[in-house]
């Protein structure tokens, strides 16, 4: 925009006359402000608002209404407007074109470095010590404010408390030489007696070898086959996962799972990893715990490039060609827990291979026991 030198004369001279005419510009200013607040004030509608440019009812940021970190929705925005392209409404690239400047300004900016001995630095110590005052055009003065009187409503209430009374009046009888009265003759008498009717209950040694191993019927559940049977007369249960037979997966690894309940482990008298067979590689876990790692041992089982890693750094050839059948009779009870255990397998296969285990549990279970009631009442119940 440009001006000619005449009309920058005229606005000079017009605003020189403005300020010396005025007497307090300040209230001046004041009572200009307060004369146009109501009308300002009541252009401020609904209606007025939509008929503004570009206003809309669903704005792109109302999804962060609200929101509890301005600083995860700055950081978002930020980075948004990295890729984000112009589009070709000039007004709504306003929006990014702030957010670059401001987050690249502090980094990209062009860096002047000031000496302390510019004159501009130098300048500014002689200004201040060389300070004089300069013209006062308005003294200062006492300015009074009256604020108006506060005025509040108080309630208080005042009541009279209300205490039940009670009071009795008993029977006056006055007795004189006429009277005729006479006591009242108890032909009963009320006894209070006791007794005791108890119960002794015998119980013999615990049993071994009953119930079901401790595993609650019903509660086996597995992406292999299970089955849960009674292996001898002895008392001992076999819980079998996967399916015995050979080479019934092909080559890759395979990750089962078996869980089951078991109501109280410390009533398991055994419950051991009988038998384990295997082709090639498999590791064992019990509730998250290790249990077996075969046939090379190790702590973790995976494939890397066509070979076997378990957890040492050395690749292993991938199929071994043989079956593997071990009986490690590992202790599984300090492993268990009241409620839902979970049983982890993963296999590595080669060519050919298979999975499938053998757990043997045993019980231990309270013995019978024989009730017995004792009544020493019944003499007392003879005379009633």
């Amino acid at each position: 925009m440009k001006f000619s030198t005449q009309s920058l004369l005229t606005l000079a001279a017009a605003l020189v006359l403005s300020s010396t005419a005025g007497a307090d510009p300040h209230s001046e200013g004041t009572e200009l402000g307060k004369s146009n607040l109501s009308k300002l004030s009541s252009n401020v509608t609904s209606s007025n608002a939509k008929a503004m440019p570009f206003y809309t009812d669903t704005p792109s940021q109302s999804s962060q209404f609200g929101s509890t970190s301005l600083f995860n929705v700055g950081t978002a925005r930020i980075n948004s407007c990295k890729t984000e392209p112009d589009g070709t409404d000039q007004i709504a690239n306003q929006e990014c074109d702030a957010v670059n400047f401001l987050a690249k300004n502090p980094y990209e900016r062009v860096k002047v470095d000031v000496d302390e001995n510019d004159p501009i630095i130098s300048g500014i110590g002689e200004i201040i010590n060389n300070a004089k005052p300069g013209d006062i055009t308005e003294n200062c003065g006492t300015k009074t404010t009256t604020t108006p009187d506060i005025y509040s409503t108080e309630v208080c209430n005042i009541y009279n408390l209300s205490e039940e009374k009670y009071c009795s009046m008993g029977q006056v009888v006055d007795v004189d030489a006429k009277a005729n009265f006479q006591c009242n003759v108890t032909h009963n008498a009320v006894e209070r007696v006791a007794c005791d009717k108890y119960l002794t209950m015998v119980c013999e040694p615990p049993i071994v070898g009953c119930d079901n191993g401790g595993i609650v019927p019903g509660s086996t559940q597995a992406d292999m086959y299970t089955s849960w049977t009674l292996a001898n007369s002895n008392g001992t249960y076999a819980l079998q996962f996967g399916s015995i037979g050979d080479n019934y997966w092909k080559a890759g690894m395979y990750d089962r799972s078996l869980e089951f309940k078991v109501k109280d482990p410390n009533q398991l008298s055994e419950f051991v990893l009988a038998s384990i067979s295997f082709d090639d590689y498999i590791i064992i876990k019990l509730n998250g715990n290790f249990i077996y790692s075969g046939p090379v041992g190790g702590t973790s089982l995976e494939i890397v490039n066509g070979k076997v890693d378990v957890g040492d750094g050395v690749l292993r050839r991938l199929d071994l060609e043989r079956n593997n059948t071990v009986k490690p009779n590992i202790n599984l009870v300090p492993y268990l827990v009241s409620g839902t255990n979970r049983l982890e397998t993963r296999t590595a296969v080669g060519g050919t291979g298979e999975t499938y285990i053998t757990i043997n549990a045993r019980m231990l279970c309270n013995g019978p026991c024989t009730e017995t009631w004792t009544d020493q009442c019944s003499a007392l119940n003879a005379r009633l």
